[in-house]
C-alpha cells in the first residue's frame, strides 16, 4: 500500500475533534477513529505539569495563545499505535505533514513562550531569527535592531553609549537574554587585557592550559574588586543570571572542517573532536576536553561571531570570506566602535602541535578572521552575559531608541 501524505491544518480540524478523555483512554478510542478523520489532543505547560487544551471554538488559529509548540515531545501514532517517523509542524501555516497509510493521532504539547521572548520576536523586521540557531535566536545580518541601554531599571535612552550601550547576541528559548557591550571594555584606561600570562608546561595542568577559571581575563571580568561585574550598576547587576561557561581546547586543525552548527556543538562538548593534551599528545578517541565553569561574565565564542552574519560564505570556519563577516554582520568591532584590534574569545585553541610548547587561545582579529594568538599577548575584550528571563524590555531595539529594562 502506497503511503498517503495528509497535511492537516489545525485551524480546520481542531475545534471539533479534540477528545476530551485523557491519553491513557484512548487505546479505548481508537477504534472508533474514522479512516482519514484525523484526531488530536493539545496540552499546555503549567508549572511542571502539562494540562489538557481544547481550544476556543471562537477562534480560526487554535494554538494557544503566548504558546510555542514543543516540536520535541509532540509525536502522532497511527492506529496500532507506532510512532509515525514521517511527519513535520510548521507552526507558520498552523499545519502538520504526516505521511502514513494509516489512521493517526496526534498529542500536541505547548510551552509557554516568556514575555521578553515575545516583546522580542514582535519586532517587525528586527534581525531576529525566526528558528533556533546555535541554542537561541540569534540577530543575524548588518541591519539589525539589538540595541540595549543597560543604564539602569526603568530609564529610556542612552547619554552615555561608549559605557552603557549594549547589543543582543540573541535569546533563549527560556527567555534569557545574551548581551555583549557594544564597544571595548576600558578599566582605568587600559583596554588590552591578556588571557593568561602563564601558559607554559610548567602551569598547564590535566585541563589544558591556560585554565579560565584561574586566567588573568576570568578576573578582569568577574574579581571581587575593579573587575568589570563590581563596576556595574547595582540594578542591573540583579537582572544578570550566572550562567555555565564552556572552556576548552578546540584546534584549528580540526576546526577547518567544521561549519557553523558544528563548531557550536563542540563548543559546548557535544560533538566530538581532537586536540592536544599538555604533554604534547594528539587525543582522537574522546570528546573534546571541554569544562564549565559558573560565572556572571563570559565572552563570545567562536560559533557566536559565525552565527551573527546571515551568510553562508561568513559561516565558513577560517572566514575565508572574512571581509564579508564584517561587511554582512552587525558584530565585528569596527561596526561599533571602529576599533581594530584582535578580541578575545572564550574559546581555547591549546597546543598548536607536538613540536611546539605553546598555547593559544582563539580570537577575532581586525580583518574579521578568526584566529589563534598567545594569550599573554594584549586583547579587546567586550563583556558577555545573560539577563534574567523576567526582565521587562520596552523600546524599539535601534540605536536612538534602544531596548531598556523597565522594571
Amino acid at each position: 500500500m502506497l503511503a498517503l501524505s495528509v497535511i492537516l491544518i489545525m485551524s480546520m480540524y481542531m475545534t471539533y475533534r479534540t477528545y476530551e478523555n485523557k491519553p491513557k483512554e484512548l487505546p479505548e478510542e481508537k477504534e472508533k477513529i474514522e479512516t482519514k478523520k484525523k484526531q488530536f489532543a493539545m496540552y499546555i505547560k503549567e508549572g511542571d505539569n502539562y494540562v489538557e487544551y481544547h481550544g476556543d471554538e471562537g477562534k480560526e488559529n487554535l494554538f494557544p495563545e503566548g504558546y510555542k509548540l514543543n516540536e520535541e515531545q509532540s509525536r502522532c501514532e497511527d492506529i496500532d499505535g507506532n510512532t509515525i517517523d514521517d511527519i513535520s509542524f510548521d507552526t507558520d501555516t498552523n499545519s502538520i505533514t504526516i505521511t502514513s497509510n494509516k489512521t493517526s493521532y496526534c498529542y500536541l504539547y505547548f510551552d509557554e513562550v516568556p514575555q521578553t521572548l515575545q516583546t522580542l520576536q514582535s519586532q517587525a523586521d528586527s534581525g531576529l531569527s525566526t528558528d533556533l540557531v546555535g541554542g537561541m535566536y540569534r540577530y543575524q545580518g548588518s541591519s539589525v535592531n539589538n540595541y540595549v541601554c543597560l543604564k539602569q531599571i526603568g530609564t529610556a535612552g542612552c547619554s552615555d553609549k561608549s559605557d552603557e550601550m549594549y547589543r543582543i547576541i540573541g535569546i533563549t528559548p527560556e527567555g534569557n537574554i545574551k548581551v555583549m557591550k557594544q564597544t571595548k571594555y576600558s578599566k582605568n584606561g587600559e583596554t588590552s587585557f591578556r588571557w593568561n600570562t602563564n601558559y607554559t608546561d610548567s602551569t598547564c595542568g590535566e585541563n589544558g592550559c591556560p585554565e579560565w577559571p584561574e586566567s588573568e581575563i576570568f578576573q578582569t571580568l568577574n574579581g571581587n574588586s575593579n573587575s568589570f561585574l563590581s563596576k556595574l550598576n547595582s540594578t542591573i547587576k540583579e537582572k544578570i543570571e550566572p550562567q555555565q561557561w564552556w572552556y576548552g581546547d578546540i584546534h584549528s586543525d580540526f576546526v577547518g572542517t567544521l561549519n557553523a552548527d558544528e563548531v557550536y556543538q563542540v563548543e559546548i562538548g557535544q560533538k566530538e573532536t581532537q586536540y592536544y593534551n599538555a604533554q604534547g599528545e594528539l587525543v582522537t578517541d574522546q570528546k573534546w576536553k571541554q569544562m564549565t565553569d559558573t560565572a556572571p561574565i563570559g565572552l563570545i565564542y567562536l560559533h557566536d561571531y559565525y552565527y551573527q552574519a546571515n551568510q553562508v560564505s561568513c559561516q565558513a570556519i577560517k572566514n575565508k570570506d572574512y571581509a564579508n563577516c564584517i561587511s554582512q554582520g552587525w558584530m565585528h568591532q569596527t561596526n561599533n566602535d571602529g576599533s581594530t584590534f584582535p578580541e578575545w574569545t572564550m574559546s581555547r585553541h591549546g597546543r598548536y602541535d607536538d613540536r611546539d610548547s605553546s598555547f593559544y587561545a582563539w580570537h577575532v582579529d581586525s580583518y574579521g578572521r578568526s584566529k589563534i594568538y598567545s594569550p599573554s599577548n594584549g586583547g579587546y575584550v567586550r563583556p558577555v552575559f545573560y539577563l534574567t528571563s523576567e526582565v521587562d524590555l520596552r523600546g524599539a531595539g535601534s540605536i536612538d531608541d534602544p531596548f531598556y529594562i523597565a522594571s
